[in-house]
């Protein structure tokens, strides 16, 4: 008899456990070891630390050099622009210094921005190269450089400098900087071996530049080798002042590290300084150790050897359901599972062959209801990332089905012309993120090269978790009643969403209106609906129609019959008022539909109420203009106006406006 799926689970789950309890018991032997180690690590760090106390005497002194000469003040004078006042004294101060600082060799004076003043050779008014390095300094404060190999400036010497404030008080002058070789550490780098020559003491910088180095003098740590790093460890200790303590990592070859950067609070960019010892000298496994792991390693094994018997048990029938399903998608519809047993799988292969025979018949329905019906039929699988177009679709239309998806741009959206592509990608991005529905009108190009009007209507199929499996759709050919229905509104006078003029309608009643009243005046107003665009893309045009009717209405219900509306487009209105009493209180018109706008329009569809905000300008004509084209820029401008200053509105045109020196009214 077999055994079944819920006890091989249970024994594998038993393995599972055994492995955690083997690496806690190798985790305490690691820890014996590191105990051992103890002894001669601190030894090592102890070590170090007086060796390092060299250091940080050597940057002291020249941090102190550097803060005498920034306080002087023929230095200061210097910084401040009037070298030639003091240069017999700065020369002096210069000779002095170098005679009496070991291996300087070069003092550089700035300005506040950096600009050389004079340096040792006399050289002045470049940009100091490294100025923008050390960042802004505190009052006091010495930024160090990292180490320069090989130097061209300095006859290829390696060197490094230290930066520090020219100032009196809070008041900056300039900045002054003193190049060194690294040979001030030579000394101290020949003199810091211990354990009779096997340990040493190193520094590097923060790129990686070594001093001292297993002999080298300066080299970069990437070209002294990984073999030569690896057999030393590197011990490092938290400062190199006395009394501090310190620790040895032996478990990597770079290890933790401290800084020698003399007085650390006023110091800015630390070196690092590294005690080595051979990894040899502690890097032993007590023979206990030994003998504990061996023991552990052939458990391990035995448990491994047991879990791969149980876990093939476990993985072989299902290989063979993915077999048989990978057989089914590359299209054998006839395959099916082998049910035997009565164990655990055979009810899921028998499951399967049921659920296979429904999606077959399925299928067919599928298959029969496309070549029935005139609508074309196409299905997005996104677990198989597969498209299904019915026949007549294939028929009608250039698409390469294979490699097309929704969204690549090689569905029927590649017959499509631009703005209808642009349509069309918001359109599936919106269905792709609401997960409900869509609908949309296109003009495709067929395989006739003739263009025609489709609908397309998708819905989105989800799992008992929200996830998504399918999309669905039909397309329809609408190009009789869509060119039927433009044909139509071609020919209206009227904007057949809004019932306003539309833009010739509009311009023609404006042009006329102004013409026949030559001796009064006629104000036009232009209304650009605010953020329109994120309403549409948001809650979709459906929505955005019924704002646009909303708009229309309100417009209509304010003007009344002191004046006519037009629709230019889009989310464009303009409004032309005769009546003399409404012309002489348009600004209390503007604000009245600004009023109407603001108390919204309640959606259904998302139950929420889009409040409507709007810009206004206004144009009063014969003042703004004696035409219809420049009455209608002029107000297009004073819209415009308050788009710049705030946008939700009104303005009246004025020549001279201008966003820093003229103030909107309020409403």
């Amino acid at each position: 008899m077999k055994i079944g799926l819920k006890p091989l689970l249970s024994l594998v789950l038993l393995v599972t456990i055994l492995v955690p309890v083997i690496a806690v018991t190798l985790t305490g032997i690691s820890a014996s070891r590191t105990q051992a180690e103890e002894i001669i690590t601190d030894e090592v760090a102890a070590l170090s630390i007086a060796q390092a106390v060299g250091f940080d005497v050597l940057l002291d002194e020249c941090a102190q050099a550097l803060h005498s000469l920034s306080r002087l003040d023929e230095i200061q004078t210097t910084a401040n622009g009037n070298y030639s006042s003091v240069r017999d004294d700065v020369t002096g101060l210069f000779e002095n210094t170098a005679a009496t600082v070991p291996h300087l060799l070069d003092i550089i004076v700035t300005d506040a921005n950096g600009i050389v003043c004079i340096d040792f050779f006399g050289n002045a008014g470049a940009l100091f190269p490294a100025f923008d390095e050390a960042g802004n300094l505190a009052r006091n404060e010495v930024f160090k450089s990292e180490i320069a190999l090989s130097n061209p400036a300095y006859g290829g010497a390696d060197t490094f400098f230290l930066l520090g404030r020219i100032n009196n008080d809070e008041v900056v002058y300039g900045y002054i900087c003193m190049v060194f070789t690294t040979e001030v550490f030579a000394e101290t780098l020949a003199n810091s071996d211990f354990f009779d020559g096997e340990g040493a003491v190193f520094i590097t910088d923060r790129k990686g530049t070594a001093l001292g180095l297993n002999g080298t003098s300066a080299a970069r740590m990437s070209e002294i080798g990984s073999d030569a790093l690896r057999n030393i460890v590197n011990g490092v200790v938290t400062s190199g002042r006395e009394g501090d303590s310190g620790s040895l990592n032996s478990n990597s070859y770079v290890g933790s590290f401290g800084s020698i950067n003399g007085n650390k609070s006023n110091v800015k960019n630390g070196w690092y300084w590294f005690g080595t010892y051979p990894v040899s000298a502690i890097d032993t496994v007590p023979m206990l150790v030994r003998v504990m792991i061996i023991v552990v390693a052939v458990i391990s094994a035995a448990c491994l050897v047991f879990a791969f018997i149980i876990i093939r048990n476990v993985t072989v029938p299902p290989q063979d359901i993915v077999k048989k399903m990978r057989r089914i998608n590359e299209g054998d519809m006839d395959e099916r599972l082998m049910v035997k047993g009565t164990d655990e799988y055979a009810y899921i292969s028998e499951a399967f062959n049921e659920m296979l025979d429904e999606v077959l018949i399925s299928g067919e329905m599928h298959r029969a209801i496309s070549e029935l019906s005139d609508n074309m039929l196409f299905e997005w699988d996104f677990r198989k990332e597969s498209l299904f177009v019915s026949d007549n679709f294939a028929g009608m239309f250039e698409v390469e089905t294979e490699r097309a998806t929704l969204i690549n741009g090689r569905f029927i959206d590649s017959l499509m012309e631009k703005e209808d592509i642009e349509r069309y990608k918001v359109d599936i991005d919106k269905l792709l993120r609401s997960r409900d529905s869509m609908h949309g009108e296109y003009q495709v190009t067929t395989k006739t090269g003739s263009i025609i009007w489709v609908s397309i209507r998708a819905h989105c199929v989800l799992d008992r978790l929200g996830e998504l499996l399918r999309i669905i759709g039909v397309i329809t050919n609408i190009n009789n009643e869509k060119l039927l229905s433009l044909q139509l509104s071609e020919r209206a006078s009227y904007d057949f969403l809004s019932g306003l003029y539309n833009r010739n309608t509009f311009m023609r009643e404006l042009q006329s209106e102004i013409t026949r009243s030559a001796t009064s005046r006629v104000g036009v107003i232009f209304i650009d609906v605010d953020d329109f665009k994120f309403i549409n893309d948001k809650y979709g045009h459906n929505t955005g129609d019924e704002i646009i009717k909303c708009v229309a209405n309100i417009i209509k219900d304010k003007l009344g019959s002191a004046g006519f509306a037009g629709r230019f487009g889009g989310d464009e209105f303009v409004m032309c008022v005769t009546e003399e009493e409404t012309l002489n209180n348009i600004g209390k018109l503007a604000a009245a539909v600004l009023e109407l706008f603001d108390k919204g329009y309640y959606t259904k569809e998302f139950d929420i109420t889009l409040k409507i905000k709007a810009s206004l300008g206004i144009a009063i004509s014969p003042e703004h203009g004696r035409d219809n084209e420049s009455i209608l820029a002029a107000a297009d401008e004073a819209m415009y106006f308050v788009k710049k200053n705030g946008k939700s509105n009104y303005h009246i045109y004025n020549p001279k406006d201008s966003v820093l020196t003229e103030l909107m009214r309020s409403i």
